[in-house]
């Protein structure tokens, strides 16, 4: 079973991002958008594990976010990967709460590998993604509308995560969630 841990976004999010979306498929580009309902930010891709394996993700979740609060994030800027020059993924970060995110995912990251996960080598760089490049038709003018672009939301209020089966379709990921553990 194909699983990650998340952080979900709140319907006044994604209904914000819904409309950033449309609005950046009015270029044209050839870009692979994110629906807006499976637009989350990811806290540490597990991969495949085995059917026994959700105890102990649970097991470590719940120790990893034991003494952690509740906190607010607030999505800003749109940029890319590897960088706007050459766009491959496009996503929007987080401008506020993101010192909080970034030791929540510490935590996560530091309980699992502590149960027998692999640790995670990239640095971790929150963001939501919500397209991918197929191929570089149009990608000048949209690069130039994101940079003319100011896009924000209102914070909203981080109060769990998220263990999330990902089963892989010809039309695009069905995201499930399987499990919640609250911040305490």
């Amino acid at each position: 079973m194909r699983t990650f841990i998340a952080v979900e976004v709140p319907d006044s999010a994604r209904d914000r991002i819904a409309q950033l979306i449309n609005h950046l498929k009015s270029t044209g580009t050839d870009i692979k958008w994110v629906e807006p309902d499976n637009i989350h930010v990811t806290l540490k891709f597990l991969g495949n594990i085995e059917t026994d394996q959700p105890a102990v993700i649970r097991d470590g979740l719940g120790a990893a976010l034991d003494s952690a609060g509740a906190f607010d994030l607030k999505l800003g800027r749109i940029g890319a990967f590897p960088d706007m020059n050459r766009p491959r993924v496009f996503w929007i970060s987080i401008e506020e709460g993101r010192s909080e995110l970034v030791a929540m995912q510490q935590r996560i990251e530091n309980e699992l590998h502590a149960r027998g996960f692999v640790r995670e080598e990239r640095p971790f760089s929150p963001h939501l993604t919500i397209g991918r490049v197929r191929s570089p038709r149009g990608l000048a003018k949209l690069t130039d509308l994101i940079g003319d672009m100011a896009f924000e939301t209102e914070p909203f209020t981080v109060k769990r995560a998220a263990v999330v089966k990902s089963d892989l379709k010809p039309d695009g990921p069905l995201y499930t969630v399987i499990d919640h553990v609250e911040l305490d």
